[in-house]
C-alpha cells in the first residue's frame, strides 16, 4: 500500500427529472463529481459521471394522492430537492392521466411487473476505471466507509470486462485482499459485500478460473453468506411480527409501521442482490459434480426451497433453475419432496413471467417422474394451471405436455382431464398441425387420456374421431392411428368406425411393408366385435387371411405385430362363416407351433389359446385342433400356469376337448382333479406331488377317478351337455376373452363364446 493518507471528495448535482416513456416511473438525471486527493490536497484521480436513477411508481388511479406520493418520493430520493417539488407533482399527474384508460387488470399486471428489479448491480458501469490505477483501488479497500465502497466499485468495473481478467488474476495481492475482506470484514456492509462477491461471480463465468475460485474458498464463503442472510431474514420476520403486535395494541402507529416496512423492503432488496450473486456463482461452480455434492452436504437444497417465497422474478428464476439442475439426482429430488416444494412451484406458475414459468415447468417435468410427487401435483391443483398455460402465447408447450403426460400415466388421474381445457387444445394442435406428422407430445397425451371413457367421448365427439382417422390415413401417421385405435376400445366409437371399414382394409394391404402402420390398422379392425358384422365378406374381399398367414409365419415379424395378427384371427372367428376359411389356410397349425416359441409372452399365449377355443367351438374346425398331437399336451401344461387368465381360458378349452374326444377325457379329468385338489391329496396321501399319480393308480386302483367322478363329481357333466342337442357340446359363456396384463386387449374383447354355434351338415 502506498504511503500517505488519501481523501475522497464526492459531489452530486441534479440536472433534471422526467417521466419514463413507457413504464410507470420517474427518471432522475444527475452528475457525480468524484475526486481522490492526497495529503497535499493535490487531486490524484478525478471523474465526472452523468447518471440517472429510475424511481418505480405504483400504477396511479384516480384515487391516488399526488401530494402525499411526492412527499414519499422526495423522502426516499435525496437527489430531488424542494425546489423541484412542483415539477415532480406535474409529472405524477401526467402518469395518472396516462393510466386513466387502463383497466384494473392492466394496472394489476403493471404493479406485479414493477416488483422485478435487476439483481446484478449496474451502479458501477459508468465509472471509468483503469488497470493502471489498481494499486489505488486496492488502497481504498483498506479505508473505511464510502472510500472502501468506492474502491470496490472501481474493481468491479474492471472485472466486468473479460479483457482485464488475466491481469487482475495475476495481481495476487489484490485477489487475496478481496477474498479476505469478503470473508471477514464485509458482513456489516451488504453493498460492499455484493460488489466484492460480484467480482468473483464474473470470474466464475469462465471454467478456466474455477480453480482460482476454489483456492480462495469462495464457494465456502458463498454458503456462509447464504446461511448468515437466512438468519437475518428470520430476525426480520420476528421483528415485523412484534411490530405488528404493537400496532394492534396501540403502542405503535400505522405510519411508523409502514415506514419500518419500507426500510425492511429496502434491506430485503439489497439482500436479494447479494444472495442472487452468491447463488449464481455456486450454480456456475456446480458444473463439477464433486463441488455440487459438497454444496448438497451444506444443505443448499434446503436454503433454495426456503427462498422460493421471494418476490423478485429474476431471483426466483435463478433459484428454480438451480433446483432443476439438482433435481436430476434422486437424493435431491427426495429432499425437495420432503420440503413440500410442489405447492410453492404451483404458486409461481400463476405469475405471468415467461422466464420464471419456463424454469418452473422444467423443474416440474423432472419431479413428475416420481409417482408420489405427481400425486402431490394433482392435490394442489397443478393440472388446471398447466392446462390454462397451454393457451398462453409463447408458453413452453413441450414441457407442459410432458408433465401432463406423466400425470396421465396414473389411471386415477385420467378422468381429471375431462374437466379441463386440455382436450380442445389437443384436438386443435393435432388437426391444425402444419407438419406432415403431428408432434409426438400432444398425441401421446391424447392416447393416455383416451383410455378414460369420458375423455375418449370428448375426443371423438363432433366428428373428432372421423377427422383424426382421415388425417391419419392421409398422412400415414402411425401414432395418430394408435390414438384412433385407443378410442375404438369404447362402445360409442365402434359404430362410428363402420363408415371407414373399406378405407382401413385397403390401407392394410398398402401397408404390408410398413410394420408400424400395419400394427395400428390391424389393431383398429380387431376392435370390430360388433354383432352380426359380416367378417366373411371383409376377409374374402380384401384377402386378409393370406396376409395374416404370412404374419404368423415364424420370424416374419416382431412380437407386437404377431400378437395383433393373432387377435385379428380371434376377432374374425366371431363370425361362424369364417371358421372353415381359417381352418383351410393352415393358421391353426401355425399357432400350435408358435405357442412353444412364444411361451414366455403371456399375452401371446393367452390370445393363441383364445383362438383355439374359437376353433374348438365350431364342429367344422374342431378336428383341426384335435388332429394336432401336441395341442392338448400344451393345454395340459398351461393348466398350471401362474397367470390366472391363461388358466381360465385353458381350462375352458380342456373341458371342450374332454367332452368331444373320449381318448383325452380320462387324462384331462385326472389332471384337473390333481390340480384342483393338490393340497388335499398331499395331506391325505402324505406324499409329494410326484408320487400322487402313482398312488392313485397302484394303491387305490385304476378305477379311482371313475369312482370319484361317479360320486363327488356327480352332476358335473350336466354343465356341458344339453338334452336337446343330441350330445353336441353346449359351451358355457362364463369365460371372457381376457388379458394377462393391464394392456388394451382386455378392453376390446367380447365374450369368449358369444355368437351362434355352426350348424351341422
Amino acid at each position: 500500500m502506498s504511503e500517505g493518507k488519501k481523501y475522497l471528495k464526492r459531489q452530486v448535482r441534479t440536472t433534471g427529472i422526467d417521466v419514463h416513456p413507457t413504464e410507470s416511473a420517474i427518471l432522475v438525471f444527475y452528475e457525480i463529481d468524484a475526486s481522490i486527493f492526497g495529503e497535499d490536497q493535490q487531486e490524484i484521480v478525478g471523474d465526472v459521471t452523468a447518471r440517472q436513477r429510475k424511481i418505480i411508481i405504483p400504477p396511479l388511479s384516480s384515487a391516488s394522492k399526488i401530494p402525499a406520493l411526492a412527499d414519499q418520493i422526495m423522502y426516499k430520493c435525496k437527489y430531488i430537492k424542494e425546489n423541484r417539488r412542483s415539477e415532480l407533482e406535474q409529472l405524477l399527474l401526467f402518469l395518472q392521466e396516462r393510466n386513466s384508460g387502463k383497466s384494473q387488470a392492466e394496472l394489476d399486471h403493471d404493479a406485479s411487473a414493477h416488483v422485478d428489479k435487476h439483481m446484478i448491480k449496474e451502479d458501477s458501469r459508468d465509472i471509468n476505471a483503469s488497470l493502471g490505477s489498481v494499486h489505488t483501488y486496492l488502497d481504498l479497500l483498506y479505508e473505511e466507509g464510502q472510500q472502501r465502497l468506492m474502491g470496490s466499485k472501481y474493481i468491479l468495473q474492471l472485472a466486468r470486462n473479460p479483457v482485464n481478467m488475466e491481469e487482475l488474476v495475476d495481481n495476487e495481492g489484490l485477489m487475496r485482499a478481496i477474498a479476505r475482506i469478503l470473508r471477514d470484514e464485509a458482513k456489516e456492509n451488504t453493498e460492499l459485500q455484493t460488489n466484492l462477491l460480484t467480482v468473483f461471480y464474473f470470474f466464475s463465468s469462465f471454467s478456466d478460473f474455477h480453480q482460482l475460485i476454489a483456492e480462495y474458498k469462495i464457494g465456502s464463503t458463498c454458503i456462509s453468506i447464504i446461511q448468515h442472510e437466512m438468519k437475518r431474514e428470520k430476525v426480520w420476520k420476528n421483528d415485523v411480527q412484534k411490530k405488528r403486535e404493537k400496532v394492534k395494541s396501540g403502542k405503535m402507529t400505522e405510519k411508523d409501521f409502514d415506514a419500518h416496512m419500507e426500510k425492511i423492503s429496502d434491506l430485503r432488496f439489497l439482500q436479494d442482490q447479494l444472495l442472487y450473486v452468491a447463488i449464481h456463482l455456486l450454480l456456475n461452480l456446480s458444473e463439477v459434480k464433486a463441488i455440487e455434492m459438497k454444496m448438497v452436504k451444506k444443505e443448499i437444497v434446503d436454503h433454495l426451497v426456503k427462498m422460493l417465497d421471494r418476490k423478485n422474478f429474476e431471483f426466483l428464476s435463478l433459484i428454480v433453475k438451480f433446483l432443476k439442475k439438482l433435481s436430476i439426482y434422486t437424493e435431491n429430488k427426495d429432499k425437495m419432496a420432503e420440503l413440500d416444494i410442489i405447492p410453492k412451484l404451483t404458486t409461481l406458475l400463476a405469475h405471468k413471467n415467461p422466464p420464471l414459468q419456463l424454469e418452473c415447468v422444467r423443474l416440474l417435468k423432472n419431479l413428475s417422474f416420481d409417482k408420489a410427487l405427481r400425486r402431490r401435483m394433482v392435490q394442489v391443483g397443478c393440472v388446471p394451471k398447466l392446462s390454462a398455460m397451454l393457451q398462453e402465447e409463447n408458453a413452453p408447450l413441450s414441457f407442459i405436455l410432458n408433465i401432463l403426460y406423466h400425470i396421465s400415466m396414473d389411471k386415477q388421474n385420467k378422468q381429471l382431464f375431462a374437466s379441463t381445457d386440455v382436450i380442445p387444445v389437443l384436438m386443435q394442435m393435432m388437426l391444425t398441425c402444419q407438419e406432415e406428422f403431428v408432434d409426438f407430445e400432444p398425441v401421446s397425451l391424447a392416447i393416455n387420456i383416451a383410455q378414460d371413457e369420458k375423455c375418449g367421448q370428448l375426443l371423438a365427439d363432433r366428428k373428432g374421431l372421423a377427422l383424426l382417422l382421415k388425417r391419419a390415413l392421409k398422412t400415414r401417421d402411425a401414432l395418430l392411428l394408435k390414438l384412433v385405435r385407443t378410442l375404438c376400445i369404447h362402445p360409442f366409437a365402434k359404430e362410428k368406425l363402420l363408415d371407414f371399414i373399406d378405407p382401413l382394409a385397403m390401407e392394410v394391404h398398402k401397408s404390408k411393408d410398413d410394420p408400424d402402420m400395419l400394427l395400428e390398422l390391424l389393431g383398429i379392425l380387431s376392435t370390430l366385435d360388433i354383432p352380426e358384422f359380416d367378417f366373411e365378406k371383409l376377409v374374402q374381399e380384401y384377402h386378409l387371411l393370406p396376409l395374416l398367414s404370412r404374419l404368423l409365419t415364424p420370424g416374419e415379424c416382431d412380437d407386437d405385430l404377431f400378437l395383433e395378427a393373432v387377435i385379428m384371427v380371434g376377432t374374425i372367428l366371431t363370425d361362424p362363416a369364417c371358421a372353415p376359411l381359417v381352418a383351410q389356410c393352415g393358421i391353426a397349425s401355425m399357432l400350435i407351433g408358435m405357442l412353444k416359441d412364444k411361451q414366455e409372452d403371456d399375452e401371446i399365449v393367452l390370445q393363441i389359446i383364445f383362438v383355439w377355443n374359437k376353433l374348438l367351438f365350431y364342429k367344422s374346425t374342431r378336428e383341426v385342433v384335435l388332429s394336432e398331437p401336441q395341442a392338448v399336451s400344451y393345454l395340459l401344461d398351461l393348466m398350471h400356469d401362474q397367470n390366472a387368465e391363461i388358466r381360465k381360458v385353458c381350462n375352458s378349452a380342456l373341458d371342450i376337448v374332454a367332452d368331444c374326444d373320449h381318448t383325452w377325457a380320462s387324462e384331462i379329468r385326472k389332471k384337473q382333479f390333481e390340480f384342483h385338489n393338490s393340497s388335499w391329496i398331499e395331506v391325505v396321501l402324505g406324499r409329494g406331488s410326484e408320487m400322487q399319480h402313482e398312488q392313485t393308480h397302484d394303491e387305490y386302483g385304476a378305477g379311482y377317478y371313475d369312482d370319484y367322478r361317479d360320486g363327488v363329481m356327480d352332476g358335473y357333466d350336466d354343465m356341458y351337455y344339453d338334452e336337446d342337442d343330441g350330445g353336441d357340446v353346449l359351451i358355457r359363456d362364463e369365460y371372457d376373452r381376457g388379458s394377462s396384463s393391464s394392456g388394451d386387449f382386455s378392453d376390446r374383447s367380447d365374450g369368449l363364446w358369444d355368437g351362434e354355434e355352426e350348424e351341422e351338415e
